[in-house]
C-alpha cells in the first residue's frame, strides 16, 4: 500500500476521534476528496518541478502517530526562546504536550485548534475563518484540511498590544510519523502580536511534517512571525502560510531554514 492509500484508508480511523455529523466534517471530506483526485503533487507541477517527493512517499509512516515518546524540559529547553517569557503551545509528534506549554485565556486566546475546532464557544469563528484563504487547490494543503484537527490557535482581540511573544514548537521523536498541525492566527483591530513556530526533529528516524497556517490581520493589526525550520537530515517539511490583511495592516512572515531533507 503506497502512503496514497494508506492515507484515504487511515482516514475512517481517523472519524473516530471527530464528529462526523457537524459541517467542519463536511469540510474535511471534500478536502479528502480533492486530495483523491490529485495526489501528491509531482514534478509536472510549476511549483514542484524541480522537487521529486518520490524518494520521502516511499516510507512507511504511521498516519495518525500518538505521543508515547517521554520528552522532558531538559531535553528541548535549548529550542526555547533564552531567559525569556513566553506563551508557548508545545507539541510531540503531532500530540499536545500540557507540560511543556503555558497557554492562556486571559484577555487572549492562546490555546489548541482541537478546542477552537469542539467547543461550541469557538464555532462561529471557525465558520467565519477557518479553511477561508487556504488554497482549494493544492493537494497537499487540502490533505492537511482533511486530517486537521491539532495546531496553535491565536485569536487576539483589537487594540490588545501581546506582552510576552508567543512560541509554538513542534518536536518529532520516536516513530517514522507523518504529521500535519493545522495553526489558526486571527489578530484584531489594532492589535501587535509575534509569534515564533519552531519544527524541530529529534530522531534519526524519517519524519513528514505538512504544515498549513491561516493569518487573519485586521485593520492596523500588526503580525510578527518568525517560522524557524531545523530538522535533522531525515526530516522533511512542507509548509504553506496563507494571509489576509485589511487596510493598513501589517504581516511580516520571516523564514529561516537550517536543516531538513527536503523543506
Amino acid at each position: 500500500m503506497d502512503l496514497k492509500e494508506k492515507l484515504l484508508s487511515s482516514f475512517l480511523a481517523f472519524e473516530q476521534k471527530v464528529d462526523i455529523n457537524s459541517t467542519l466534517h463536511d469540510v474535511r471530506t471534500d478536502a479528502l476528496k480533492v486530495f483523491e483526485n490529485k495526489g501528491f503533487p509531482t514534478k509536472r507541477e510549476e511549483a514542484w518541478k524541480y522537487t521529486s517527493l518520490n524518494a520521502v512517499l516511499a516510507n512507511d509512516f504511521n498516519i495518525l502517530p500518538k505521543n508515547d515518546i517521554a520528552v522532558e524540559w531538559k531535553d528541548v529547553k535549548k529550542y526555547f526562546l533564552n531567559d525569556v517569557d513566553t506563551y508557548k503551545v508545545v507539541f510531540i509528534n503531532g500530540v499536545f504536550s500540557s507540560h511543556l506549554s503555558s497557554t492562556t485565556h486571559d484577555g487572549l486566546d492562546v490555546c489548541l485548534m482541537s478546542s477552537a475546532l469542539t467547543k461550541p464557544k469557538y464555532k462561529m469563528v471557525i465558520d467565519t475563518y477557518f479553511n477561508q484563504i487556504a488554497n482549494k487547490e493544492d493537494s497537499l494543503t487540502n490533505l492537511n484540511t482533511a486530517y486537521s484537527l491539532e495546531g496553535a490557535y491565536i485569536n487576539i482581540p483589537k487594540s490588545t498590544v501581546v506582552q510576552k511573544p508567543i512560541e509554538i514548537l513542534y518536536f518529532t521523536t520516536g516513530a517514522s510519523n507523518f504529521v500535519q498541525p493545522r495553526n489558526l492566527v486571527i489578530v484584531g483591530e489594532n492589535a501587535h502580536v509575534q509569534i515564533i513556530e519552531r519544527h524541530q526533529s529529534l530522531s534519526e528516524l524519517p519524519m513528514l511534517t505538512n504544515s498549513v497556517t491561516e493569518i487573519y490581520a485586521a485593520k492596523r493589526a500588526i503580525v510578527d512571525y518568525y517560522k524557524l525550520q531545523n530538522d535533522l537530515l531525515t526530516a522533511d517539511l512542507v509548509d504553506n502560510t496563507y494571509i489576509e490583511q485589511k487596510q493598513e495592516s501589517r504581516v511580516s512572515v520571516h523564514t529561516f531554514s537550517f536543516g531538513g531533507n527536503i523543506t
